[in-house]
């Protein structure tokens, strides 16, 4: 069976090292290269976030942050075109990015200012995306089945934002504020 030119190109980029990859991504969203037509950007942030989970390859208990980098920088472009085409449409790719950060940062710790390992960058997402009071999300989320459709579309998008935030509570590494529990005590309560 024939590979598509597409398959091969994302295979090709996959037997780079992270590095490589982060350097071929930095000069293709610089404007200073042009991608491949057709490349399966959503391909290479999964195999990426893959990789960065099964860990480095000498020791795979050891997550590697290089892979988890170039992941979260495609998932990231992605969001934001996806944003840039219909406000709102890159939730999923945000999502991924973030679930990713916070799985690495429960393996390894936070780092600040790191681009995967920044907690505060991740607690900020969770702030800037909140539209409502934790009181108003509680009333909400008890009578959500008379809600207008978007009411109910925010709720999970809250439930699913909460999901990224709760991977951090289970982690010896850090403790998280109580404003932030409090938030995470209302998951199971919405739609």
């Amino acid at each position: 069976m024939i590979q598509s030119e597409t398959a091969t190109q994302l295979n090709l980029i996959l037997q780079q090292d992270a590095d490589s990859v982060l350097a071929w991504l930095k000069n293709i969203f610089s404007a200073d290269s042009s991608p491949p037509e057709g490349f399966n950007w959503l391909g290479l942030a999964e195999a990426a976030a893959f990789n960065a989970h099964e860990g480095k390859r000498h020791d795979s208990t050891a997550p590697d942050i290089k892979w988890a980098e170039v992941a979260t920088t495609v998932y990231d472009r992605l969001a934001a075109l996806a944003d840039k085409a219909k406000p709102g449409s890159g939730e999923s790719f945000t999502i991924s990015s973030m679930t990713l950060r916070a799985a690495m940062i429960r393996k390894l710790g936070g780092v600040p200012g790191d681009a995967v390992l920044d907690i505060n960058r991740l607690l900020q997402w969770f702030w800037d995306k909140l539209k409502w009071s934790r009181e108003e999300v509680e009333k909400k989320a008890a009578n959500w089945r008379a809600l207008n459709i978007e009411e109910i579309r925010e709720l999970r998008q809250l439930k699913n934002r909460l999901k990224v935030i709760s991977a951090l509570a289970d982690s010896d590494k850090f403790v998280l504020e109580p404003e932030i529990k409090a938030w995470l005590s209302l998951r199971e309560k919405l739609p």
